[in-house]
This record gives structure tokens, C-alpha cells and sequence, in this order.
């Protein structure tokens, strides 16, 4: 199944420098567009309609279920995803094939130096995670991505209705109105990935692609690579194409009452437009759009770093360069530095500012009250994450899983900080006049502030990685 130099029969790998096929053996170069295809292509039934396949060979890992194809790759050792070095188990399938692909551009290299810059600016660097140990975990798949069009159709009119709301004199006067307006044209180049493995919000960090760059599919291009299977379907995602849509149609009618002075094609006229509220359709937008999709797959540099039952991962656009990086502290560093700058803090508050101890117990009061909201957001975030809640291709696939604990907001860092306000809350209702009971209490209220602040950069380094991923109990769409 690998692309094979005609010169001496070694493997074929591409090189991203040179952007051409490269023998491993005789060095011979060749032109990827003149290199055999990879695979028949048959017809079947793939995604709900007849779509084209290719011939490719499915690896599995046994650790973690994920799936990745290649269509030249003899064996792979090693899971991105879950960071495991196992021969991974394969088999032979027919995939729905691709329409388009973009070359990687972004060498291993660039990945390593991009990554020190990146740890640079970590100043809780762990030990385990040094530019040097991430060298060889660094590898090049392919995502799958479902490339959307929408297209208008003229003939149908798209009816909204807005209101705008002043005040004149000492009343308040709110007009609202109806658009109707002919929606034409066609919206391009909507990429949302196909990977359920995949989380959307790594996706969404390492940004777009130059999408001008795009190429017919070859699978030449993919020698040396593999790729993520695409399993999540094309109408996942249709609900938010259909709601970008209705988001430009919405900005060209502002723009062109804004153009008019505010005077519609009927006449009517607005008092102002920027104090229009939000437009609202009265029809489904479906009826005046049709979407098509097509597959493509766009290049990427995927790292993992294992720690334990966690994963970080370091992942760069595979043509811009753009970078998403996990990176937790080391806790050990965090508290050293921490106490090594409160020192001379103390003795700078000490020597310029005096606070009576009523003063000083609200003072600290706000200050744990400020850390446990930021603890209650980091725990949030924390939850949402663990289990992919916002991850809608992982939803789609894998269903609602049972929710981990990891994003716990009442824990024991969030319940004496709670104490410590309820304290001090009690002790200033109270208006006592001992001033021993007000410095107790700012004490709770720093050691509650502090044991938050610890469970908080807990939360974060839970944040900054994740579980060991299991992809076994995937659910069939129905």
C-alpha cells in the first residue's frame, strides 16, 4: 500500500521542506501530483449518501479505541492521544475519501522551537516537560474537517423583525418593525472538524487555515503522515452553519440601512440603527438556504506529554504555526515563589499602610471572596472540560458520559473560604468591640484565601491537562 520510489523501490515519505516526495533510501525526489494514488475508488454508502472511498488501513489503539488511518504507514507505535508506545492494531477499510488536503508547511523543527517559546513565558515549568523530552512525541496527522457551503436563494425572502426604544421628554417610545429582504449569494469555506477523538476547543485554539492553499485530495501528500478517521457526520454541525449564515444576512441588512440613512427599500426609515436591537427571523433560515459539505483534511502537529493517569497536550497548526499548549505548574515552585514575594509584600504593607482591624477583616473579607470566585470559575471550566461538554462532535458520538469529579466547586478549599466569609460577615454584623475577634477572623479569612488559592492552582493543573481518553462505548447515530 506505500508509495514506492520507481528508482529503487524504497519507501516514498513527503518532505515538507522541500514539499515533494523524498525516497528514504536513494534520496530521489518526486513530484507529489505525479505519484500514483493510494487505494481504488469505489462507491458506497458513506455519512448518508454515495460518496467515493479509498482503500486505507485502520489503526486502532488498544489503550485508548482512538482511530487513525494512512494509506502508506506499514505500522504505528505510537497513540497521540493517549500517549501510549504500543504496536497499534490495524486492519484494512474502505473510508469515505476526501475532497480536499493542505500540504504541511510547519516542519518538527519550527514545532520545537515555537514549543520553547512557548515555555518561556511558564514560569512553574514542571521538570518532566522540557523541550527536549517533547521532540520525539511530536507527530504529523491529519484532521478531518467538514467544509460547509451555504447558498441564498434569491427567489425566497427572508422575513425579520427588530425595534429600536427612546426616550423623549419624560417618555419612553419603542417602534418595532418588519424586514423583509432577498437573501443571495453563498457562503464558502465553513470548516467544523469531523473527529469525535478531537476536542472542538483544540480545534477552535489553533485557529484557521489559509484555505487558498487548499488542493485536490492526493494521497502522495499524506506519505509519512496519518490521519484521524472521520467519524462524526456532516449534519452535526449544520445547526451553527445555518447560524452564521443568519448572522452575515443580519449584518448586511444593518449595513445597509446604515449605507441608506437608515431607510429601508419600502420607504420606512429608522431613527438609528445602531440603536436597532438584535434581529430576529420569523422563518426558519433553512428555507432559503441549501448547504453542502465536503471533506478535507488540514495538518497538524500533535504532542502528548503523560504524567501519571493525565495528559498534556502541545498541538500546532500544521501551515500557520499557531499554537494550543497545555502547561500545569509545579506546585512545589508555585508556593516557594509565592512565599519568597509575600514576605517583602508584608513588610511594605507594615511600614506604609496601617488598617484599623474592622478595616482589615473586610479588606481580607473581599480578597477571599474574590479567590473563590476565581476558584469556583477555574472548577467550572474544570467540569465542562472533563467532560467534554461543549465538545459537540464528542457529544454527538459518544453520548453523555458519567461526569468525573475533577470540577468539584465545593471542596474543601471552596468550604473554608465559605466558613471564613460567614465569619467575618457574623463578626461585622455584630459590631463587636474587641479587636482580637476582627484579627481572628482576617486570619480565617487569609487562611481560607490561602487553602483556596491552593485548591484553585489544583483546578488549574486538572484544567491543563486530562484524563486518559477511552473511546470504546461508541454509541452508532441513529
Amino acid at each position: 500500500m506505500a508509495n514506492r520510489c520507481p528508482s529503487c523501490g524504497g519507501t516514498l515519505r513527503f518532505d515538507i521542506k522541500k514539499q515533494k516526495l523524498v525516497c528514504e533510501y536513494c534520496m530521489s525526489e518526486f513530484d507529489a501530483e505525479n505519484a500514483p494514488q493510494m487505494g481504488g475508488a469505489t462507491e458506497s454508502q458513506a455519512f448518508g449518501q454515495e460518496e467515493e472511498t479509498i482503500d486505507a488501513k485502520i489503526f486502532t489503539c488498544p489503550n485508548c479505541g482512538a482511530e487513525a488511518f494512512a494509506t502508506d504507514l506499514d505500522a504505528v507505535e505510537y497513540c497521540s492521544y493517549c500517549g501510549t508506545f504500543v504496536t497499534l492494531e490495524s486492519r484494512l477499510a474502505k473510508l469515505q475519501k476526501p475532497s480536499y488536503i493542505l500540504p504541511f508547511t510547519i516542519t518538527k523543527e519550527k514545532c520545537l522551537e515555537l514549543y520553547k517559546e512557548r515555555l518561556k513565558a511558564a514560569r512553574f515549568l514542571p521538570k518532566d516537560m522540557s523541550a527536549e523530552k517533547a521532540e520525539p512525541s511530536f507527530r504529523r496527522i491529519y484532521i478531518p474537517y467538514w467544509a460547509y457551503e451555504l447558498e441564498f436563494d434569491r427567489n425566497n425572502l427572508l422575513s425579520m423583525n427588530t425595534h429600536e426604544s427612546w426616550t423623549s421628554g419624560n417618555k419612553e417610545y419603542t417602534q418595532h418593525y418588519n424586514i423583509q429582504a432577498r437573501a443571495e449569494g453563498r457562503m464558502e469555506n465553513l470548516f467544523f472538524d469531523a473527529s469525535a477523538t478531537l476536542d472542538d476547543r483544540i480545534g477552535e485554539e489553533i485557529g484557521n487555515y489559509p484555505l487558498d492553499s487548499l488542493q485536490p485530495y492526493n494521497s502522495s501528500i499524506m506519505a509519512g503522515s496519518y490521519a484521524d478517521v472521520a467519524d462524526v457526520s456532516k449534519d452535526t454541525y449544520e445547526s451553527d452553519v445555518y447560524g452564521r449564515g443568519k448572522e452575515v444576512l443580519t449584518d448586511e441588512i444593518r449595513s445597509d440601512l446604515s449605507q441608506n440613512g437608515g431607510r429601508g427599500a419600502s420607504g420606512a426609515s429608522v431613527r438609528s440603527v445602531s440603536s436597532l436591537s438584535t434581529f430576529r427571523t420569523t422563518q426558519d433560515i433553512k428555507t432559503i438556504g441549501k448547504i453542502s459539505s465536503k471533506l478535507a483534511m488540514l495538518p497538524v502537529w500533535f504532542m502528548t506529554w503523560k504524567n501519571n493517569d493525565r495528559l498534556c497536550y502541545a498541538v500546532v497548526n500544521g501551515s500557520t504555526g499557531k499554537m494550543f499548549a497545555e502547561i500545569p505548574s509545579d506546585i512545589k515552585k508555585y508556593t516557594m515563589t509565592s512565599l519568597f514575594l509575600a514576605v517583602p509584600i508584608f513588610i511594605l504593607l507594615e511600614m506604609f499602610l496601617t488598617l484599623m482591624p474592622k478595616t482589615l477583616l473586610i479588606a481580607t473579607g473581599i480578597l477571599a471572596l474574590i479567590i473563590l470566585i476565581c476558584y469556583w470559575r477555574v472548577s467550572d471550566k474544570l467540569k465542562r472540560q472533563e467532560n467534554r461538554l461543549d465538545d459537540k462532535g464528542y457529544q454527538r458520538i459518544f453520548g453523555k458520559q458519567k461526569e468525573t469529579t475533577g470540577g468539584n466547586s465545593f471542596g474543601l478549599g471552596s468550604l473554608i473560604a465559605i466558613l471564613s466569609l460567614v465569619a467575618a460577615g457574623g463578626l461585622i454584623y455584630l459590631n463587636q468591640v474587641n479587636d482580637l475577634l476582627y484579627y481572628g477572623g482576617a486570619y480565617f479569612c487569609i487562611a481560607g484565601a490561602f487553602v483556596a488559592i491552593a485548591s484553585m492552582v489544583k483546578a488549574h493543573n486538572l484544567a491543563c491537562s486530562r484524563p486518559i481518553p477511552h473511546f470504546f462505548d461508541k454509541k452508532k447515530e441513529a
